[in-house]
């Protein structure tokens, strides 16, 4: 037995689920394990892994994990969404009601938005202190996507209440400047309650893999075609919109082939789209296991990230340092000062467009000479950005800071 300050770490989404946020708070928890005694408050499996059967109490990698019962609808439907998101806060306020000390750390994702409101209050009760992870902002990030009207009383309502919230928590974490400059906006909180604490890339997971002799090309179809791809979540803060314009547009090169590998809120109107334009130079497949994600990730020679223009500063793509650790150039979508065009910029890693004729004239000069080479010095050089700046240990260095900032009190484990 030792002692040490206990964190719990609050967040539906954990091993053994590997989406984005399942994936980086899985190896957050585990990294600070050797300075804290930590606990995770989880859901069940409901996304990627609904499938597998997992136990209510586990210990993991020096972590203990306590996963939350609570409905697991679809969560493509915003209505049984909504009932599985505020079943899983139930259930997490009544637990950390029962198990939070004083002067716990309490670390929260908001993942779902009511869960930083209903652990707030249990940490406050209990005295505990609280430091916000914020992947989304809301619920500026409803109004992005069309739920709420920025103009309706729920949406005025909910604003005052996430401001409240937020500013109860003694450091509100954000994955980029932009995010940094939008709470703090919204918030009133200065720069450092605001640290910025970036994703990063699995660089020994992911790595570059020559484009041409990628069995992921040969298992569709794809050999000898220029491959843009858009990967992940298609959901409804995404610009898939504009990527279907261009592939219309050349649909008749036969040089170029348009992939989308993911689901989300827009996968079906994608699938939709492509029947409707007849777009034979446009693949749909689904969600891919993580051990074919590195062929995936390399079969393309260039990868678009979009957001819709409402998306500047609340939310950080985390693909986007996977996609540099491939080696993989970047169609940056986005507003000029997003954290995602700064990135790929700033470290000359792909291109930062705005509009739909950007992007068709850069991918149509990858079918120029001397075209993919550019492009494959731009992947190189996203590859070095990931290996300088965005790995494990540099993130986990900066969480240590952040946490020490906001020292918790010492316990026996």
């Amino acid at each position: 037995m030792t002692l040490r300050p206990r964190l719990w770490v609050a967040t539906e989404l954990y091993f053994p689920e590997e989406t984005s946020t399942g994936y980086f708070l899985t190896r957050i928890a585990e990294g600070l394990a050797g300075d804290y005694d930590v606990r995770v408050i989880s859901g069940r499996p409901a996304y990627s892994e609904r499938h597998l059967r997992v136990s209510a109490r586990e210990a993991r990698a020096g972590t203990r994990i306590y996963r939350m019962p609570a409905t697991r609808f679809d969560k493509d439907r915003l209505g049984r969404r909504l009932i599985n998101l505020l079943s899983f806060s139930l259930s997490a306020f009544c637990f950390a009601l029962a198990r939070i000390q004083k002067g716990d750390l309490v670390l929260v994702v908001t993942t779902p938005p009511s869960l930083p409101v209903v652990m707030c209050l249990a940490a406050k009760l209990k005295r505990g202190r609280l430091l916000l992870l914020m992947h989304d902002v809301f619920p500026e990030a409803l109004a992005a996507t069309g739920i709420l009207k920025k103009s309706s009383a729920a949406y005025r309502l909910l604003a005052r209440l996430f401001r409240v919230v937020y500013r109860r928590f003694e450091r509100i974490i954000v994955l980029g400047r932009d995010a940094q400059d939008i709470v703090a906006q919204k918030t009133g909180m200065t720069a450092a309650r605001l640290p910025v604490i970036p994703n990063w890339g699995d660089t020994e997971e992911i790595f570059p893999l020559p484009r041409q002799q990628n069995p992921f090309r040969s298992a569709h179809g794809l050999d000898g075609k220029i491959i843009i791809q858009f990967s992940g979540n298609i959901g409804r803060t995404h610009d898939v919109e504009t990527l279907l314009e261009v592939a219309q547009r050349l649909q008749s090169d036969p040089r170029f082939h348009f992939l989308f590998v993911g689901a989300g809120g827009k996968a079906g109107s994608v699938r939709a789209e492509i029947a409707r334009r007849s777009l034979a130079n446009v693949t749909l497949l689904p969600r891919q296991p993580r051990d074919r994600l590195n062929q995936m990730l390399n079969a393309s020679d260039a990868t678009l990230i979009g957001f819709i223009d409402e998306m500047y500063g609340l939310s950080v793509p985390s693909r986007m340092y996977n996609v540099m650790a491939a080696g993989v150039p970047i169609l940056a979508l986005a507003h000029p000062r997003s954290e995602l065009a700064l990135v790929v910029t700033e470290n000359q890693a792909g291109w930062a467009l705005s509009n739909a004729t950007q992007l068709y004239e850069v991918i149509l000069g990858l079918g120029e000479a001397n075209g993919l080479a550019d492009a494959q010095a731009r992947g190189d050089r996203g590859r070095a950005a990931v290996e300088r700046h965005y790995t494990l240990a540099a993130a986990l260095q900066l969480f240590r800071q952040v946490l020490g900032e906001v020292p918790g009190e010492l316990k026996l484990d």
